[in-house]
């Protein structure tokens, strides 16, 4: 037999949470056999390991690259013929933490893997598995009274922003618990000559490139790296008039809309043109409050959105709620996104014959929940309504909060000019859960 070790002890792994490392907890040995490995912590809780998640998780030299950190196999190879070669042992040192020694034979091969106590407790249940990738037990679902308790914790100074790392972090924890974030005190690209127009040339000179890059990268969409909001004659978007704006996500015709969007007001001296903000989770756990049957419907029913004009034809449909697929600790489904943008809206594709088919019974339950969305989020006490100071940027989450303008006009001889740009959720999220584990170091 060809016998495979490594002392490694899995601690700090790309699924570990260095904030949860710790020397204080115990682990005993409970029943095992060929299926599972039960341990019991300190704390009395007993946990039954499936096998092939243990094998499938050793970070031994032999199973993870140790620069890469990249697994070096496939659960297909351990998922069939894995057995226990002897007993699991618990080592236990007053330096070290306890860690479950494993020897694993599979077709004439022994493996040896050790699974730290933080490991297994990071996988004892489903909320410490969530623990430090997702922040849904973070999130404040707001109305107007209660984001106006909190307006004043949601800014932040561009240059703090730009250069602390902790009021950085702190936008990040805003724009997840809220899913918006203000930034101040912008410097003019005025009076800067290389941001008297904008191109792809100089798209990273301007102040609102370098508010997103802090996310990463810029998501780069068929506007470009930025895209320039100014009132324009014969507009091919709505959003370059001066008509009202109602509320909405953008992109939604794409199969991965951007998580955030960025809006610096260079100029904004015409008279109304009001920004309006409105929590999309608070209306929809208002749904499945009022209208549990309306609420499932608003998951399953595909909302048509496209773009076809200017020589370009987006297309894709989505449900209004989209859920995790955990459920909170309460046992309750938890939102992880919402699709509402009415401007652009295409033609249903699902329940539009009069039948009695159950996609047009679904569909009625839809329409009754689409109502119940709607009007929540069209009442001024369930919105956030500001006229942006120049030199001011909004940052929203586009899958949580729907923004809107009100109407304006430069009778008074004001302009209006708005330069914005978008960050891939996946790079605000990357941030978020790093920015954290550096706040517990």
């Amino acid at each position: 037999m060809v016998l495979v070790t490594s002392g490694r002890v899995l601690k700090a792994s790309f699924n570990i949470s260095p904030q949860l490392l710790r020397f204080s907890s115990s682990l005993s040995l409970g029943n095992y056999n060929d299926n599972y490995i039960s341990v019991t912590f300190d704390n009395n809780h007993t946990v039954k390991f499936n096998n092939v998640f243990l094998r499938d998780s050793c970070t031994s030299i032999i199973s993870r690259d140790p620069f890469s950190k990249q697994k070096l196999f496939s659960t297909s190879d351990v998922s069939y013929g894995l057995t226990l070669n002897g007993p699991p042992k618990i080592l236990s040192s007053p330096d070290h933490e306890d860690c479950l020694e494993v020897t694993w034979s599979q077709n004439g091969t022994l493996h040896k893997s050790n699974y730290s106590s933080t490991f297994l407790e990071d996988y004892s249940s489903n909320s410490s598995i969530r623990k430090g990738k997702y922040f849904n037990n973070s999130k404040i679902i707001w109305n107007n009274d209660r984001i106006m308790k909190n307006i004043s914790d949601l800014q932040v100074n561009y240059i703090d922003y730009v250069e602390n790392n902790l009021l950085f972090v702190k936008t990040l924890n805003n724009l997840n618990e809220f899913g918006l974030s203000f930034i101040n005190e912008i410097p003019t690209p005025l009076e800067n000559p290389k941001t008297q127009v904008m191109n792809e040339d100089n798209a990273l000179e301007w102040p609102v490139a370098a508010l997103a890059s802090k996310f990463g990268y810029i998501k780069k969409t068929f506007y470009g790296t930025l895209f320039d909001v100014r009132n324009e004659k014969e507009a091919k978007n709505i959003a370059n008039t001066n008509t009202f704006l109602p509320l909405h996500m953008d992109l939604l015709y794409y199969e991965s809309p951007p998580g955030l969007q960025l809006l610096h007001f260079i100029q904004n001296s015409t008279l109304g043109g009001e920004n309006i903000f409105s929590d999309s989770f608070a209306a929809a756990l208002h749904v499945r409050n009022v209208d549990p049957q309306a609420y499932a419907s608003l998951t399953k029913i595909p909302i048509t959105y496209h773009y076809d004009n200017n020589d370009k034809y987006y297309y894709y449909s989505r449900p209004l709620i989209i859920e995790e697929n955990f459920k909170s600790d309460a046992n309750v489904p938890v939102i992880k996104e919402v699709n509402y943008s009415p401007p652009f809206q295409g033609p249903f594709e699902v329940g539009i014959f009069e039948d009695n088919s159950s996609d047009n019974k679904l569909f009625k339950d839809f329409l009754r929940g689409f109502k119940l969305f709607t009007d929540f989020v069209n009442d001024p006490i369930n919105q956030y309504e500001l006229k942006m100071k120049e030199g001011s940027c909004a940052i929203f989450d586009n899958r949580r909060v729907l923004h809107s303008r009100k109407e304006f006009s430069d009778e008074n001889g004001g302009d209006r000019w708005l330069m914005g740009c978008y960050v891939d959720g996946d790079s605000f999220r990357s941030k978020l859960r790093i920015g954290n584990r550096s706040l517990e170091k």
